[in-house]
């Protein structure tokens, strides 16, 4: 049994990630793109879609009961033995 909190625990260190990776990818980009208004509009872009997937998902974890288990196995422990069967 797997508390669901490891989970999201797991799903906040990879978002923490994308946050530095996308910062890094936006200052490249601005610093570095050609100067015109598409570098600016397509930053803007990227930003405007992951505020909205993050927004999105944290709006439905906040509807998760983050303190009931998983068990990802399910009873089939006891099918995981091999157990032939006689000819």
């Amino acid at each position: 049994m797997i508390p669901l909190y490891y989970f999201l625990a797991t799903w906040a260190v990879f978002m923490f990630l994308f946050a530095l990776m996308s910062l890094l990818t936006i200052l490249q980009l601005v610093r570095f793109g050609l100067a015109g208004m598409g570098t600016y509009a397509s930053s803007f872009l990227f930003i405007a879609v992951c505020v909205v997937a993050i927004l999105g998902s944290t709006v439905y974890f906040a509807s998760v009961d983050w303190t009931q288990s998983v068990n990802l196995f399910g009873g089939l422990s006891n099918s995981l033995i091999f157990n032939p069967t006689p000819l």
